[in-house]
């Protein structure tokens, strides 16, 4: 009896053991048997993202302006921390990989109201292996992202823009080649072992990511730097609003430098507001002042309704004209060329006059103002000009001298570099080219003639007047540059308020090329509401010299004045 129990359990210990061993072999076929593509538990999926192009100045990729780099975004989820790990353990090592205070760290752990807590970026691929070390650390994730950075600061930060947290750019450069520069993602799927990492031999599809093509602009940072610097200590000087200037290539309209202050850092946009972003080169429309009158002269002598020497009577410094009264600081008869060079407002309206509403605007608009130029950025304005069948009677003395018409900085610098080109007008233009990834230029930017609104005499003609506005006796002679002859124009115009003009508040503005004989570049600067001081010829006049100055030296320009006359010169800086 006793053998046959013991019998009984060797059967049935043989009989479990075999039903174990059929069930094991069972599971092993339909692992290896049986179709799985419907599983997913094992599924792999990665994207791999494409990095965004970089921009560039002038000089090539020895000065970056804009570039991508792969990071990683750690995230914090408080819900998913193992109960063996250290809470406290965790917090340090975050703590000295992100740089974070330790307690803030800790704080974080203790929230229940997200299991996605964003914590830190880092670039270093160290600092990854270090927080995701399975064995010490839990509840700490990782994601893949390209951060943009701005290697200049803040140099050319209304020229190049912002990228915005998703991505896409905001402003400048960057919103306008959003395109060209967004990257294209790669992706890798396959399969995962079970610390969810690749298995790389099974990897299924690899589609490589295609970083965006790169941007080079025709600005230039070292002039770049001059012009922000100029800028920045004028507006501080007399407590201004604002103020820009631009730097333009005179044969060929691209333009070297592009500057508005204030300023913002890109890297960090969101600490500044929207009319810190605007590119006030571009976006602000302003009465010009003065600066117009050389536009005056020049339809003048390109209708030959007069000459350099013509004369007009500007009377003892008030004229009355549509009930209204104009008043000078010249006074009897003075030529066409003495009006320019001393600003004479009653002179200038007289020309308005003598050709006429109709032929003015025409003259305006062929100098293109009151439409936009088309430069590659966001923000352009049009200006304003109104139809001539539109004005009243006081518009054709008043528009003459730079009030009743608004203009962009850009389009006033265009103006005067059209002068300065023999009547050429040039379209501006700062992307000199587009590179792609494999190093194919797909956009190669080529001067382009847009206009000819005067002959060439009228324009040389015009350009020897602006010379005498810097000499003794003219309104510029703070703008004047050692070594180098100058032509160019103050202007001082009164911002405009609903019902009329401030009688307080200005805007200051110097325009001018160098070499006034054959001119390479122009200059234009414009302070908004300096004070105490407040025209163009005190304000302005000596910011443009510095810049100007600056741009010769760096372009190698050879001085065009004996050196007794450059000695004036330099007495002459303010």
């Amino acid at each position: 009896m006793h053998e046959r129990g013991i019998l009984i359990r060797i059967w049935f210990i043989a009989l479990l053991l075999l039903v174990s061993f059929c069930g094991l072999g069972a599971k092993l076929c339909y692992l290896h048997l049986s179709n799985h593509s419907k599983v997913t538990g094992r599924e792999y999926k990665r994207t791999l993202l494409g990095l965004r192009g970089g921009i560039y100045d002038c000089n090539g990729k020895q000065y970056p302006m804009a570039v991508s780099l792969p990071a990683r975004l750690f995230y914090l989820d408080p819900k998913s921390v193992k109960k063996e790990h250290d809470v406290g353990q965790i917090a340090r090592t975050v703590s000295q990989h992100l740089g974070l205070p330790e307690a803030e760290v800790q704080a974080q752990f203790r929230r229940t109201d997200s299991r996605y807590i964003k914590l830190g970026y880092s670039l270093d691929d160290r600092v990854f292996e270090a927080l995701s070390d399975p064995l010490t650390i839990s509840g700490v994730g990782a994601e893949e992202m390209v951060i943009r950075r701005y290697p200049q600061g803040r140099r050319m930060s209304h020229v190049l823009g912002f990228v915005n947290n998703m991505g896409v750019g905001g402003a400048g450069i960057e919103q306008q080649y959003n395109r060209y520069l967004t990257g294209t993602p790669g992706l890798i799927e396959g399969e995962k072992d079970a610390g969810r990492r690749e298995i790389f031999s099974r990897r299924k599809v690899y589609v490589p990511p295609i970083a965006g093509s790169d941007i080079y602009l025709t600005l230039d940072h070292r002039i770049q730097f001059e012009v922000e610097r100029a800028i920045q200590e004028v507006v501080e000087k007399f407590d201004a609003l604002s103020g820009w200037a631009i730097v333009q290539h005179v044969r060929t309209g691209k333009i070297l430098a592009m500057a508005s202050f204030p300023d913002f850092e890109p890297e960090n946009y969101t600490e500044t507001t929207l009319d810190v972003w605007r590119n006030n080169a571009l976006a602000i429309v302003y009465e010009p002042g003065s600066i117009m009158k050389a536009v005056t002269v020049a339809a003048m002598l390109n209708e030959r309704l007069a000459t350099p020497t013509t004369e007009f009577e500007v009377g003892e410094g008030v004229w009355f004209y549509a009930g209204k009264p104009l008043r000078d600081h010249v006074y009897g008869r003075v030529t066409v060329s003495t009006a320019l060079k001393k600003s004479s407002n009653i002179a200038c309206a007289k020309m308005g006059l003598r050709l006429g509403a109709q032929r003015l605007e025409n003259y305006l608009r062929a100098f293109n103002f009151g439409s936009k130029l088309g430069i590659e950025l966001p923000g352009e304005e049009n200006g304003i000009l109104a139809r001539a069948k539109d004005w009243d009677k006081l518009k054709p003395t008043r528009i003459p001298i730079g009030q009743g018409i608004a203009v962009t900085g850009l389009q006033m610098i265009n103006a005067y570099s059209t002068l300065a080109n023999d009547g050429r007008m040039m379209r501006p233009y700062l992307v000199d080219r587009i590179v792609s990834p494999s190093g194919e230029t797909v956009f190669q930017a080529r001067p382009e003639v847009i206009g000819r609104p005067v002959r060439p005499d009228v324009a040389r003609a015009v350009r020897e007047m602006l010379t005498g506005v810097t000499e003794e006796g003219g309104t510029g002679k703070r703008a004047a540059v050692p070594g180098f002859s100058i032509g160019g124009k103050t202007g001082t115009a009164q911002k405009a308020v609903p019902g009329g003009y401030s009688s307080t508040d200005y805007y200051a503005s110097f325009v001018g090329f160098v070499p006034a004989g054959e001119p390479v570049f122009s200059v234009l600067v414009s302070v908004e509401r300096p004070r105490p001081q407040h025209t163009g010829g005190f304000v302005s006049a000596p910011v443009f010299g510095k810049i100007a100055a600056a741009t010769a030296r760096y372009l190698a320009l050879d001085p065009d004045l004996p050196s007794d006359e450059e000695d004036g010169l330099d007495a002459a800086q303010p």
